[in-house]
Order: C-alpha cells, then structure tokens, then sequence
C-alpha cells in the first residue's frame, strides 16, 4: 500500500469538517468531506484505506486532497451539474426565435422540429445536429403536439349515410 506524502491543510477543525458531513447536500458532497475527514484525523491511514472507506478510487483521494489544500473550504463545496455548458444560441435569441416560430404558428403554420432546426441553421450559419430542435423545444416547455388520426368518437355509420346523401361535389356560392 502507497501512503501519500500529500498532508491535509487545517482550513477546517475536524469538528467543523463533522458538521459539514451532516450538514451535506449530497452523496458526492458528503464523500468529499469525509475524504478530507479521514485525511485530517487519521493522517497515518494510507490514502488506498480512505480510497476504500470512501469508495472512491485512490486518485481522486489524492485530486481532492490537492484541491482542497490549494483553493480552501469555499471552492471545494461542490456546485450544481446543471447549466448551459454546450449552447450555439443565448438563451433571449433562443426566445426571440420560438417567439417568431410561434408567431407563424399563430397564422395556422405547423411548427415541427426541421423548422424549429432550419430556422436556427438560418440564424447560427452553419449546420446543427439534428437533437439540436428537440433539445431547443425542450428547454422552452414546447412540446409536439399532432391532431389525431380520427376523432375520437367516430361513428362509422354516420360517415357511410353522409356519403351517400351528399353532393358529389363541391359548388362555390355565388357571388353578388
């Protein structure tokens, strides 16, 4: 077993270090702190031990210790995964565009996604992928919605007796 010659700053006393285990978010969270725990009070334990207790692998043990030694307490609480890391539009022009799609839609267009991806082709200038307008969709609530095949209460028979009892065709009304 490798020990590390890698030692654990005191920014936090191992009571305040306990308080933030129990006062932790998450699971990942609480791994963290407990990673930094075992370091602090068990400096002797071999940081494959604290790998194990912690179920973390033996470098992240030793990325963790380094990050919470060089940028302290504040920048090792872990911080959401959410967010827009990966977007080709912000997010107002990624509003004005569906607002401009709504627009048409408005005016009896059927928005579907190759228009949704086209119009933002058209905006951006380069080609996009095709889950970009689906993905777009989904962070702006809309949703696909199509009529559907049939009603719902057809009545077969209804549809056969206006068949036979109406005009074969169509004659525009006249005008005056």
């Amino acid at each position: 077993m490798r020990k590390s010659g890698q030692i654990v700053l005191d920014h936090l006393s191992s009571e305040q270090l306990h308080k933030m285990m129990a006062g932790a978010d998450s699971i990942e969270q609480l791994r963290r702190y407990q990673v930094i725990y075992l370091r602090l009070t068990e400096p002797t334990m071999p940081v494959s031990k604290v790998a194990e207790l912690c179920a973390v692998a033996y470098r992240t043990v030793t990325q963790w210790t380094w990050y919470y030694n060089k940028h302290g307490v504040d920048e090792y609480i872990l911080s959401g995964k959410g967010g827009r890391r990966n977007f080709h539009l912000a997010e107002d022009a990624e509003k004005a565009l569906l607002a401009t799609l709504s627009k048409k839609a408005q005016k009896g267009f059927i928005i579907t996604a190759l228009s949704v991806k086209k119009a933002s082709e058209k905006l951006i200038g380069h080609e996009l992928p095709k889950d970009y307008a689906y993905d777009l969709m989904r962070r702006h609530k809309w949703r696909k919605v199509m009529p559907h095949t049939h009603h719902p209460k057809k009545d077969p028979q209804a549809q056969e007796a206006f068949k036979k009892t109406s005009r074969p065709c169509w004659i525009p009304p006249e005008i005056n």
